[in-house]
């Protein structure tokens, strides 16, 4: 794979579009949630601390996608460093709370759409033929599904996968669909949410749409279909992955997802001076203490 003699800079106005994206589907779900939170008081002359609470989703948020990001696709993915085990376990029961998804079938459908990207077997594709940023929830969805009910199928992409009594559990009850997939956790994460003391049960409801979407719309639509739609690229990989950095300075180097597709297993996805992956320097932290094991710079 050449790298291309001038990067591929978007225009400004493609760019702006860019933006616009990024922060409606990155922030609306934590809005709403903040609207819910003010009509409530209004309506019940409650006290609920919205200003507290949003700060909390925020934080959820930028912690859930790290999770998922550095576990499911940095380690179990990619291979690209290894949890202490102690750590490990409790991530993989805290990304299935909150994002929904086990973590050997999520692997699954990484690699596969590394194998197929933009092809007509991409698993979720803005690209394909009737592919589109509208449609990449359904094709995520239906693919994780297929990924789940026949698991026979995909054995290709499972080397080195969790394959444990949890991962069993996990992948028997979301091949249910949206019942395992959604609902037998909500009052679960109820019942999380309202350990904080400044979460009561009307909050921790109304907290529901800016924990669950935010990190779906993080990781699904903004990585799988912003990042094969807009953007610029370093090198002619042959898919249309992009990066949307510095757009996704809090995304944990995810929006790096052109320099991702190509080199895989290299742990830091800033190749180029200016390219700063804030999730490779956090997890270069966390080796030195020995949380993070093996990690491949």
């Amino acid at each position: 794979m050449a790298a291309v003699a001038m990067f591929d800079r978007p225009t400004k106005k493609k760019m702006g579009w860019a933006l616009f994206n990024y922060f409606v589907l990155t922030w609306a779900p934590i809005a709403i949630s903040g609207v819910l939170f003010v009509l409530w008081n209004l309506a019940t002359g409650g006290d609920l601390p919205v200003v507290t609470l949003v700060v909390f989703l925020l934080v959820m948020r930028q912690f859930n996608v790290f999770t998922i990001s550095t576990l499911f696709h940095r380690s179990y993915s990619h291979k690209q460093f290894d949890y202490h085990p102690l750590v490990e376990g409790p991530i993989r029961v805290w990304n299935w709370l909150f994002m929904g998804t086990g973590g050997r079938a999520w692997a699954i459908l990484h690699r596969w759409h590394h194998a197929d990207a933009d092809t007509e077997n991409d698993p979720h594709s803005p690209t394909k033929t009737g592919g589109s940023l509208g449609n990449i929830t359904k094709q995520t969805f239906q693919s994780y599904q297929l990924c789940l009910r026949n698991p026979q199928d995909y054995t290709r992409f499972e080397a080195g996968l969790p394959d444990d009594t949890f991962e069993h559990f996990v992948r028997w009850l979301e091949a249910k669909g949206v019942p395992g997939l959604v609902i037998f956790r909500i009052p679960l994460v109820l019942g999380v949410l309202c350990l904080l003391p400044f979460v009561s049960l009307p909050a921790a409801v109304l907290c529901l749409p800016g924990i669950m979407g935010s990190v779906w719309f993080s990781t699904v639509i903004m990585v799988n279909g912003l990042c094969h739609t807009m953007g610029y690229r370093n090198w002619d990989n042959g898919d249309t992955s992009t990066n949307l950095f510095p757009i996704d300075l809090f995304g944990w180097g995810e929006a790096l997802h052109h320099n991702h597709h190509h080199k895989q297993s290299r742990a830091n996805l800033g190749h180029r001076p200016w390219e700063f992956d804030t999730g490779f320097w956090a997890l270069w932290l966390l080796s030195k203490v020995g949380v993070v094991r093996n990690l491949r710079p």
